[in-house]
């Protein structure tokens, strides 16, 4: 078992007209498991506003297990 951390270099959102997409770019220090460093991404209904998904993410913090995927 090595030693790992990560940390958020950049966080985006793309706002459209039914959804908002959070993407979030992890870098990944030591023995990190695959998976770990990129861009994750989690789609959220355009009802909650950029405020209520950080609030969200602050209390949860789970964006290491959404899937990969790069915003274009």
């Amino acid at each position: 078992m090595g030693k790992c951390s990560s940390e958020i270099k950049e966080i985006r959102f793309v706002i459209e007209k039914e959804l908002t997409q959070c993407y979030i770019a992890i870098v990944a220090y030591g023995d990190c498991p695959i998976g770990v460093q990129g861009w994750h991404h989690k789609t959220y209904p355009a009802s909650m506003s950029v405020l209520q998904i950080m609030q969200d993410q602050t209390k949860k913090a789970d964006y290491l297990e959404w899937p990969l995927k790069a915003p274009r």
